[in-house]
């Protein structure tokens, strides 16, 4: 056995900092990889507007998904609105944990419909802090969603009626089995982290996959699964509680 990787990236937005995003862009284009990223349909959090915006950016996010990219639709304004850790007991903070049913179904449908009129939608969610409950379920659900990108475990899962491929890590650990999404934020980057994850890729591109090639590979198990679940849950909840 051996570990997958899925390469994925938060915040995409039309003032995002593409400086710091274009040396990953150039290692996808040459090694021909395809890459997640969460797109956030209608951005209204000014922490992430760190550049110029864009003024091509839904022409080039088109562009991604003819690549193989996958899209995920990165909550609707990426306004936190709550406190809610959500399901995974994770991120002290939501754009959608919390809110009633109705409400949450109409910031997913806004979003969605952004995303289908600009032609990639791809029916894959992506919680802003990882945060994210029943109701948000049940309403992605409700809108045709397939897939989440979070969870625990290294093997893809149902988690309320959609598939969750687990997202543990903003590093690889490379533990010789299942799938590590490793989840990355451009903005925030400094240049040598920059550097070390472009030099990781350009190593391990031959175990670079994509989301939907990720979330068929199947677990020796159900009981390995659900272990393995169980172990990383404790093991990063226990890290967090230590890190404060």
């Amino acid at each position: 056995m051996s570990t997958r990787y899925v390469i994925r990236f938060d915040d995409i937005t039309p003032g995002m900092a593409w400086s710091k995003f274009k040396p990953f862009e150039a290692v996808a284009d040459a090694l021909h990889l395809p890459f997640l990223i969460g797109v956030v349909p209608q951005c209204r959090d000014l922490s992430l507007s760190v550049e110029p915006e864009r003024a091509d950016f839904w022409p080039w996010v088109r562009e991604r998904a003819g690549k193989g990219w996958t899209i995920a639709q990165h909550g609707y304004t990426h306004l936190y609105v709550t406190k809610e850790s959500g399901l995974l007991g994770i991120g002290r903070k939501s754009e959608l944990a919390g809110l009633p049913y109705e409400e949450q179904l109409a910031k997913l449908a806004a979003g969605k419909e952004i995303l289908v009129r600009e032609g990639v939608w791809h029916g894959v969610f992506m919680a802003p802090s990882h945060s994210f409950d029943a109701n948000t379920m049940r309403a992605l659900k409700a809108l045709d969603f397939s897939a989440i990108t979070d969870g625990y475990g290294f093997y893809a899962y149902d988690l309320h009626g959609l598939v969750a491929l687990p997202q543990l890590l903003a590093r690889p650990l490379g533990l010789g089995l299942g799938v590590e999404t490793i989840c990355l934020h451009a903005n925030t980057m400094s240049e040598y982290a920059i550097q070390r994850m472009v030099e990781f890729i350009k190593t391990h591109h031959t175990a670079v996959i994509g989301f939907g090639e990720a979330i068929a590979i199947e677990a020796p198990s159900d009981m390995v699964e659900r272990m393995l679940r169980a172990l990383s849950q404790a093991a990063l909840r226990a890290y967090r509680l230590v890190k404060g």
